[in-house]
């Protein structure tokens, strides 16, 4: 074949797909898609207690224009100016951008809905969230957030909220005190803000120790196995008995566990307890 022919050919055969993809394009088409809601207008001084964040639509149209808006990223546009603390709008095509020459049919829902709340801030703690166990031997000793956060956002929210976790922090296989930054946990709280978004948290890790303790009741003593982080094991000289009922009760340090004398377990009966540095 002549180059001059091959020319021809693949003229031919792009003509023939451009036909046929415009043929193809022009037909109608129906496509389901989830497509985000944006509001706009909202007062500065307000903040969203509840809010339709997506809706799943079911558009209608040629091929060309479902095309081009789902290469457009479409989102529904309600602006709130004007309007009250709380309402319901519909779901149709002029709130559609970009605008395209579709329709759509909502599914599940024709409406979209707001609440709106006023903003309010405050200072909370945050709690660590804490995963996995430190090495055989060595427990957790406490823990120590540096600083507190500001959370901003709707009056009924911020107003009940005391303290934030932060995302996991894993202990596995730790045998030291260590510091790590990790980010505060906020998602399906409905917060407008939270500053800083990361705090830095020390964690203690001990050594597990057991000592021989005396345990004073009354005039008489006896004495028993304290086991458990070192830091806290040393410093206890002594501990006090009181009989309640029929039951004998030992207040004992945070953290750590009792063993009488004549079990053989020191170390590995102690329950992983920590507690907050101060």
């Amino acid at each position: 074949m002549s180059g001059e022919a091959l020319k021809e050919l693949l003229i031919s055969l792009f003509i023939a797909v451009l036909v046929w993809f415009y043929a193809k394009m022009s037909r109608t088409y129906e496509v389901v898609v989830k497509v985000p809601v944006v509001f706009v207008g909202k007062p500065k001084d307000m903040a969203f207690l509840e809010r339709t964040d997506t809706v799943l639509l079911k558009l209608r149209g040629s091929g060309f224009e479902i095309l081009r808006i789902k290469l457009s990223s479409p989102h529904l546009v309600y602006d709130l100016s004007g309007l009250g603390k709380e309402g319901e709008l519909p779901i149709d095509t002029s709130y559609l951008q970009p605008r395209a020459k579709i329709s759509l049919e909502p599914l599940f829902t024709d409406k979209v809905k707001y609440v709106l709340d006023e903003e309010a801030s405050r200072t909370v703690a945050v709690i660590p969230t804490l995963k996995g166990k430190p090495m055989k031997g060595h427990v957790l000793y406490g823990w120590k957030v540096e600083n507190d956060v500001r959370v901003r956002g709707p009056r009924r929210i911020v107003e009940h909220l005391d303290s934030l976790p932060t995302y996991p922090i894993d202990l596995t296989g730790r045998r030291r005190d260590f510091r790590t930054t990790v980010r505060v946990f906020t998602e399906g709280l409905g917060l407008t803000a939270v500053e800083p978004g990361s705090v830095v948290v020390h964690i203690m890790i001990d050594t597990v120790v057991a000592k021989k303790v005396p345990v004073v009741m009354g005039d008489s003593s006896f004495t028993v196995m304290l086991v458990g982080p070192r830091r806290v094991v040393e410093g206890v000289e002594r501990l006090r008995a009181f009989p309640v009922g029929d039951s004998l009760i030992i207040p004992r340090p945070e953290g750590t566990q009792i063993v009488p004398l004549n079990e053989d377990e020191e170390g590995d009966t102690l329950q992983q307890q920590g507690h907050k540095g101060s």
